[in-house]
C-alpha cells in the first residue's frame, strides 16, 4: 500500500555512519586532501553534473510520479549543488573532513533519483534511500565544522535516529506492497511500481509500525530542533556567529519536518493543503541546506576581510600600540573578550602574554591555539575560544594583522634607530670638518704664518741697514705687500672657526659680519641663543657667503637683511636683498656658492633653498637641526 502521508524518514543504518560517529583526533582526510588539487576536483566536478543530470531525466521522464519535473529539479539541485560545495569546501579548506558527509550527501540524493525508474527494483531502492538522505544531512550539520561528530549530544541525536529506523521505517518498508518517496514531489499515481524488496504483504503490520514510526519521528524532530537551538543560545558569540549560516537551514528543514510528522501522527490537525506547504518547506530546507556551509565560508571571507581593516585602522590611530593595546583590539574585533596574545621574547625560546607573563601557546587551558608565523617560523600566537575555529579565514585574517603590527613596529624602531645613526654620523662628520679646520689653522699658525712674520722682521732689519732710499722705498713697498699676505692668511686661518664666533657667539658674529659688508645689511636675530659649534659654524658661514653674493651680484644701492629664528628644534635663517635678482630656475646650477652652503648644513639635517625672480632680488633660505644640547 502506499503510504499516503509518510514523509522521508530521518534515520539512517547505524552501520554506515560508523565513522562519522566514532571520536576521533582531528585529522585529514584522504578523500578531502585529494579533492585539494585541481585535476582530481575536475573529475569529481563532472561526475556530480553528470549524475545530477542524470537523476533529473530519470525522474522528469517518470509516468508515475506526480510531479516528475519539479521533482527532477529538487533532486538535481541537492545533488549537484552539494558536489560543488563539497568541492568548494576542499578548496578553501583542504583536508577538512567534512567533505565526506557532503559527497556521501550527494550520492544518497542521486540515488533517490532511482524513484523515477519504472523498475520494481530499482525504484524500491530509491524510497530505501530516502531516511539516508535526510540523516546524511544532519550528520553535515552536526559535523560542523571540524568534519566529525565530537560531541555527545550529536552522537547520541544520531543513535536515536538509528534506532528509529530500525525499529519503525525498515519494518514498514519490508511489509508494505507499495512504497513511495516521503518528499511531497515523490507522490506516486496508480502506476507505481510495487515494493520489489517485500518481505510479506502484511498491511495491518506496516500501519502498526508506520504509526509507531511517525511518533518516534516527531521525537527525534524536535530534539535535533531544540539540540541546534541549545547550540546556538549556549555557544560563544564566536562560534554562534560561524554556525548561523548552517544551523538556520537545519532549522528549517527541522521544524516543518517535525510539524508534517506530528500531523501524520494525528497529534495536530491540518487540512491537506496546509500539510502540502509544510512538506514544501521542508523540500526547501533539503535544498538549501549544503548551501549554508558555502556561505559559512563566504560570511568568514566577509568577517576575514572587516577585522583586517578595523584592526589596521585601530592600530594605525595609535602612534606607539603597546602589546596590551594589540591585544584589546584583537579581542574587541574578534568578539572574543578571553583572547590573548602570546610573544617571543628576544631569541628566548619562551613566551609571555600581552601583560608579560609566561605563556604556554602549546597548551592553552580552556582554549585554542593559532600560531601566527614569519618564513615558517612562530612569532607569536593567537589564544582564542574554540568556536573561533570555524572560521580559519578570520583568525587567518587577525594573524596577518599581529604580524603586521609586530612587523610595523620592528621596521619603525629600525627606522629610527638608522635615522639616529645616519644624524650621529653627520655630526661625527661635521665635528671632523670642523677638528680638521682648526688643524689647518693651527698648521698655519704654526708654519707658514711664523714664517712670515720672521721674513716680515728681516725685511725691516734689512731696510734699516739700506743706504740707498731707492732700494729703502723698494723694500718698506715689499713690506706692506708681506703686511697684506699676512694678513689674508690670518683671515683664512680664522675662517675654520672665527674668534668673533667663538668668543661672541653666531648673534655677534653676523653682527661683525653685517658691519664689514660692502652693502647697508640689516640684522633680525631675537631670541637666538648659543648653539653647538657645528650649527653655529653652519649657519654663520651659509650667511656670510650669501653676503659676498649680494656684494658682488645684486647691485648698486642694495638693502639686506638677515633673519634668524628658532622653530622646534631647528635654527632657521634667510638672507633677503632687494636687488637685481636672476632666474633661479635657469641658474640653479649656476655657481657653487650654493653647493657650498648645501654641503655645510647637509650634516645637520638641514637644506638650502634660493628664490629670486629678475628685478625682485633674491632670497636664500636655510635651516639646521639643534637636536644636539645647547652650550650653555
Amino acid at each position: 500500500m502506499v503510504h499516503a502521508r509518510r514523509f522521508c524518514r530521518c534515520v539512517p543504518v547505524a552501520s554506515a555512519l560508523s565513522h562519522a560517529i566514532a571520536p576521533s583526533e582531528r585529522v585529514s582526510s584522504p578523500e578531502s586532501t585529494l579533492l585539494a588539487r585541481r585535476v582530481p576536483r575536475v573529475v569529481v566536478a563532472s561526475l556530480g553534473v553528470s549524475v545530477g543530470t542524470a537523476a533529473f531525466a530519470l525522474l522528469a521522464t517518470s509516468d508515475h510520479l506526480l510531479h516528475p519535473d519539479a521533482y527532477g529539479l529538487a533532486v538535481a539541485n541537492v545533488v549537484i549543488g552539494s558536489v560543488g560545495v563539497a568541492l568548494y569546501w576542499a578548496a578553501r579548506r583542504p583536508g577538512n573532513r567534512l567533505v565526506v558527509p557532503l559527497l556521501a550527501y550527494a550520492g544518497a540524493a542521486a540515488v533517490i533519483g532511482l524513484q523515477g525508474a519504472a523498475d520494481p527494483l530499482l525504484h524500491s531502492i530509491g524510497v530505501l534511500f530516502d531516511p539516508v538522505l535526510f540523516v546524511l544531512g544532519y550528520v553535515v550539520v552536526f559535523c560542523f565544522p571540524e568534519g566529525r561528530l565530537s560531541r555527545r549530544l550529536e552522537r547520541s541525536l544520531v543513535a536515536a535516529m538509528a534506532v528509529v529506523v530500525v525499529v519503525g521505517f525498515l519494518p514498514w518498508f519490508f511489509f508494505s506492497p507499495v512504497v513511495a518517496g516521503g518528499n511531497p514531489l515523490a507522490g506516486c499515481n496508480a502506476a507505481c511500481p510495487h515494493n520489489a524488496l517485500m518481505i510479506a504483504d502484511r498491511p495491518g503490520i506496516a500501519s502498526g509500525l508506520g504509526d509507531a514510526e511517525e511518533y518516534a519521528t516527531v521525537v527525534v524532530a524536535v530534539a535535533i530542533a531544540a539540540a541546534l537551538l541549545f547550540r546556538l543560545a549556549r555557544s560563544t558569540r564566536p562560534r554562534r556567529r560561524a554556525s548561523i549560516p548552517v544551523y538556520v537551514p537545519a532549522l528549517l528543514l527541522t521544524v516543518p519536518f517535525a510539524i508534517f510528522h506530528a500531523w501524520g501522527a494525528d497529534w495536530i490537525s491540518l487540512t491537506a493543503d496546509q500539510g502540502w506547504k509544510i512538506g514544501w518547506l521542508v523540500n526547501a530546507g533539503r535544498a538549501t541546506l549544503a548551501y549554508g556551509l558555502a556561505l559559512a565560508i563566504l560570511q568568514a571571507d566577509l568577517a576575514a576581510g572587516i577585522v583586517f581593516k578595523r584592526v589596521m585602522s585601530r592600530l594605525a590611530a595609535e602612534r606607539h600600540p603597546d602589546a596590551a593595546d594589540l591585544r584589546d583590539t584583537m579581542a574587541d574585533v574578534l568578539d572574543d573578550r578571553s583572547l590573548e596574545l602570546a610573544f617571543r621574547v628576544g631569541r628566548s625560546p619562551g613566551y609571555v602574554d600581552s601583560r608579560g607573563r609566561p605563556a604556554d601557546p602549546a597548551h592553552p587551558a580552556g582554549r585554542a591555539s593559532t600560531a601566527v608565523t614569519r618564513r615558517g617560523e612562530p612569532v607569536a600566537y593567537l589564544l582564542h575560544d574554540r568556536g573561533l575555529g570555524a572560521d580559519p579565514e578570520l583568525l587567518g585574517a587577525a594573524g596577518q594583522a599581529v604580524l603586521l603590527a609586530l612587523e610595523s613596529g620592528r621596521l619603525e624602531r629600525e627606522l629610527e634607530a638608522r635615522t639616529a645613526e645616519l644624524r650621529d654620523s653627520r655630526v661625527e662628520v661635521a665635528a671632523a670638518g670642523d677638528a680638521e679646520r682648526r688643524r689647518i689653522e693651527q698648521d698655519l699658525h704654526d708654519g707658514a704664518q711664523q714664517h712670515l712674520i720672521a721674513l716680515r722682521i728681516k725685511l725691516e732689519l734689512a731696510r734699516e741697514l739700506a743706504a740707498d732710499e731707492t732700494l729703502d722705498g723698494r723694500l718698506v713697498d715689499l713690506g706692506d705687500e708681506l703686511e697684506d699676505v699676512l694678513h689674508e692668511l690670518r683671515a683664512l686661518a680664522h675662517d675654520g672657526y672665527p674668534p668673533v664666533l667663538r668668543d661672541g657667539g653666531l648673534v655677534h658674529a653676523l653682527s661683525a659680519a653685517a658691519r664689514r659688508s660692502a652693502r647697508p645689511v640689516a640684522l633680525q636675530a631675537q631670541g637666538v641663543g648659543r648653539q653647538t659649534r657645528a650649527v653655529e659654524s653652519a649657519v654663520y658661514f651659509c650667511c656670510v657667503e650669501a653676503l659676498q653674493n649680494v656684494a658682488k651680484h645684486a647691485g648698486d644701492g642694495v638693502d639686506t637683511t638677515v633673519r634668524i629664528w628658532s622653530e622646534e628644534n631647528r635654527l632657521l635663517f634667510e638672507v633677503r636683498d632687494d636687488g637685481i635678482g636672476f632666474d633661479a630656475t635657469a641658474e640653479r646650477n649656476g655657481g657653487s656658492g650654493l653647493a657650498n652652503m648645501s654641503e655645510r648644513v647637509a650634516p645637520l639635517g638641514g637644506a638650502i633653498t634660493v628664490e629670486s625672480v629678475r628685478g625682485a632680488g633674491t632670497c636664500v633660505r636655510g635651516s639646521v637641526s639643534t637636536a644636539e644640547a645647547r652650550i650653555r
